[in-house]
């Protein structure tokens, strides 16, 4: 039997979970409320680094889901956290879109132009939907005159309305591909995104439950860090590690928090 009675703070993913594309899980904004009053910290933590820390609090805004600032943390965030508390203010070349620019611009570091890669310190990498061979060529370069290189995150695929879009894991492939360098890796499941997390909640690694929808990114994270893990899956999931609770979706959550 899994001990749950310790548990203070429910760390939640968003795409898949909460929302899907523009579109929130039905009664996805009933349940984070229900935790709320049920006594849990909230905090929200996506891999998807296309929108900035306010963007998401618009974003879950509009779905009926009222979150502040220090509820939600993205790999952008974490991304220009680590870059300045490793190498303080950088030069970095952003082959992501415009909310990792924002969390950079956030954390006093300079993003540079694709034509001047060559004063780039650091190369980060995340989805970027408007990814070309020009940017491809920068970024290589870049990397291959010293650079340092790192993901936002490799997911593979990305959960949209329509079925699954290519994840940031597609471009930074390419990228390893043709520099055959290895970036750090800043999101899920990274240890370096979940230590960022457990801070900011001020609580402790067996304090808390990590709520997601993959294997290799959610349940890997919480494994990892020695943290419990609900997968949200309707069918029983293939592969390691294994989640300690599979639900259908994030409704029931309330219900399997309940028994603490």
């Amino acid at each position: 039997m899994v001990d749950i009675s310790n548990l203070k703070a429910v760390i939640l993913d968003l795409d898949g979970c909460v929302y899907i594309g523009e579109k929130p899980v039905e009664g996805a904004a009933e349940t984070i409320e229900k935790l709320r009053q049920m006594g849990y910290r909230i905090l929200f933590l996506t891999n998807n680094s296309t929108l900035s820390t306010a963007g998401y609090v618009n974003k879950l805004s509009r779905m009926g889901i009222q979150v502040k600032d220090e509820e939600i943390l993205t790999s952008g965030m974490a991304t220009a956290k680590y870059i300045y508390d490793v190498y303080g203010p950088s030069k970095i070349l952003a082959v992501t879109e415009e909310g990792f620019v924002e969390e950079a611009n956030r954390m006093s570091h300079v993003v540079v132009p694709f034509e001047r890669f060559h004063e780039a310190d650091i190369v980060v990498v995340g989805l970027d939907r408007r990814f070309n061979y020009q940017k491809l060529r920068a970024a290589v370069r870049a990397i291959m005159s010293g650079a340092k290189f790192i993901a936002t995150n490799e997911d593979r695929t990305l959960p949209t309305e329509t079925g699954p879009d290519p994840g940031a894991g597609s471009i930074v492939a390419a990228i390893k591909a043709a520099t055959g360098v290895e970036p750090i890796v800043i999101g899920k499941p990274s240890k370096i995104i979940v230590n960022i997390a457990i801070e900011m909640l001020n609580v402790k690694n067996y304090e808390t439950i990590i709520v997601g929808d993959k294997l290799e990114t959610d349940v890997q994270a919480a494994a990892s860090a020695g943290m419990l893990s609900v997968l949200i899956s309707s069918t029983e999931p293939v592969g390691h590690p294994k989640p300690d609770f599979v639900i259908s979706s994030i409704t029931l959550l309330p219900e399997l928090l309940s028994r603490r």
